[in-house]
């Protein structure tokens, strides 16, 4: 065998790991429509409350997540939100405590991902529009999700603030 017949051979291989490891898994990537089309619900805003009380209470207690804490200015703030949202379901993932947590709340790690993700854009949007910077939101899913933030202001800051993630 020719080394770049090897190496096609190598490549083919761990694609196709990781279309199984996908497949075992049952979830494919994150895509920018998946999480720029979700809208926030008072029923899942409930438990991912649930679950965020869960495991701000082990980032308090766990030494692991005092240096590198789970809402790092790079997810939070990132500009690849398909990027921000695979790392934090990896870490939500990886982790045996913060898993157990989302379990007990009854949330996967990859709701609580598209949660807090639009979460966290609807209360960007919605500072601004009260600053004045935007006029308006485009309709959809994101007009969606500000009118949920606006509507539950006190309760989303207390959760944000909760885990970190300050105005």
């Amino acid at each position: 065998m020719t080394a770049v017949a090897g190496a096609s051979l190598l490549a083919a291989v761990r694609a196709g790991m990781l279309v199984l490891v996908g497949a075992v898994a049952g979830q494919a990537p994150f895509d920018a429509r998946e999480l720029s089309d979700y809208r926030l619900t008072p029923a899942m805003f409930e438990r991912f409350v649930d679950a965020s009380r869960r495991i701000a209470d082990i980032t308090r207690n766990d030494a692991s997540l005092a240096n590198a804490p789970l809402f790092t200015d790079d997810i939070v703030r990132s500009d690849d939100v398909t990027a921000a949202a695979r790392d934090l379901l990896s870490r939500l993932e990886s982790h045996r405590r913060l898993s157990a947590a989302l379990a007990a709340a009854k949330i996967t790690a990859r709701e609580y991902t598209k949660f807090a993700i639009a979460l966290v854009a609807g209360r960007v949007a919605h500072g601004f529009l009260e600053s004045g910077v935007l006029r308006r939101v485009p309709d959809g899913a994101p007009a969606a999700n500000v009118g949920f933030v606006d509507r539950h202001r006190s309760e989303v800051l207390a959760t944000l603030a909760l885990l970190g993630i300050r105005d």
